[in-house]
């Protein structure tokens, strides 16, 4: 027996993003399941985003990705170190505790969004007026809140193994499977490296190779036929 190709991780269909909306009972829900399946934002990025990052006249957003590293010194130069570093390579010293500092790194990009999403966000920006939030953020709930939004709704129409990541890969397989500029999805999903795009590149080659096999399969099974 072959073995069937694997999908992607957290692999999802057009289709089933679809399914997801539908089963959202507010203009919110609606709105970010739309947002982050189109897009492909990050759910961490979802929760930054302001309403003046909306862009309703150009049909962009504005993402802006802030992550937290830590940054090793030594003690006696101050020289960066790495992880795995004993003596600093500045000035030799054995280091016995390196001095831990964070650093926030912030990336920003523009991205185009979906005349369909930019819809549902004006309905339900104009939905929550009734409440009494009035701060900046388009979605004023952690991330766990909006991991618990994507599972309740994924129970609803029936989709198992749903995650924040399963919508974010739906715009890059899609993307990729249409033959599309990898550097413009890199800068569409805000990777650093080119080289966490390629995974999705892969992951999309093994479905042609699929298709490719059932193809000459057919052609054998034809010759088959007329043999017979």
């Amino acid at each position: 027996l072959k073995k069937a190709p694997s999908q992607p991780k957290g692999y999802l269909e057009l289709e089933q993003l679809d399914r997801l909306i539908a089963a959202a009972s507010n203009p919110r829900d609606k709105a970010f399941i739309s947002m982050l399946g189109k897009t492909g934002m990050r759910i961490s990025e979802s929760g930054q985003l302001k309403v003046t990052d909306i862009d309703f006249k150009r049909g962009t957003l504005t993402i802006v990705h802030l992550k937290e590293r830590l940054k090793l010194k030594c003690p006696n130069c101050g020289e960066i170190l790495g992880r795995r570093h004993l003596f600093c390579p500045c000035c030799g010293n054995k280091v016995d505790q390196a001095i831990r500092e964070k650093v926030e790194q912030r990336r920003q990009r523009v991205i185009p969004v979906d005349p369909d999403t930019l819809r549902l966000l004006d309905e339900y920006l104009r939905w929550r007026r009734q409440f009494p939030y009035r701060g900046p953020l388009v979605f004023p709930f952690s991330r766990q809140r909006g991991w618990q939004i994507i599972e309740k709704l994924g129970r609803r129409a029936g989709i198992k193994g749903l995650h924040p990541h399963s919508l974010r890969h739906l715009l890059a397989t899609m993307w990729v499977s249409r033959g599309l500029d990898t550097k413009k999805l890199q800068v569409l999903l805000g990777h650093a490296s080119i080289a966490t795009t390629m995974e999705y590149v892969d992951s999309s080659f093994e479905q042609l190779r699929s298709e490719y096999e059932k193809l000459w399969q057919r052609k054998e099974d034809e010759t088959a036929e007329t043999k017979d």
